[in-house]
C-alpha cells in the first residue's frame, strides 16, 4: 500500500530490465512509476522516471520522443527547485540531442 516505495521499486526493476535489453518491459514499469508519481505529486520521482524513459527511447532510436521526455524531466526538476537533479538530467538531454544529430557523445 506504500505507493512511494512501490514507484521506487518499479524504477529499480526497470533499470535491471533495461540492462538486460528488455526495453518494453522496462518502459512499462517506468510508465507505471510515472503514473504513481503524478498521483502522489512526487516531482523528483517523476523527473527520474521521465529521464529514464528518455534513455530507453534513445536506445530505441526514437530521438524525438527521447528529447521530449528528457526536456520534460529537466523542466520538472527545474520548476520544483531540484537544481542538483536538473544538473544530472542536462547531460542526458545533451547526449540524446548529440545522438540524434549523429554526433559522438
Amino acid at each position: 500500500g506504500n505507493l512511494d516505495c512501490l514507484q521506487i521499486s518499479l524504477c529499480g526493476q526497470a533499470v535491471i530490465l533495461s540492462a538486460r535489453g528488455q526495453l518494453d518491459e522496462a518502459m512499462a514499469l517506468l510508465k507505471e512509476g510515472e503514473r504513481i508519481c503524478r498521483q502522489l505529486g512526487n516531482p523528483s520521482g517523476l523527473a527520474l522516471s521521465l529521464a529514464s524513459q528518455a534513455v530507453i527511447q534513445s536506445q530505441r532510436n526514437d530521438f524525438r520522443e527521447a528529447i521530449a521526455l528528457a526536456e520534460q524531466a529537466l523542466e520538472t526538476a527545474q520548476s520544483h527547485g531540484l537544481e542538483a537533479f536538473a544538473q544530472q538530467i542536462q547531460p542526458i538531454l545533451t547526449g540524446i540531442r548529440n545522438q540524434a544529430a549523429g554526433r559522438p557523445q
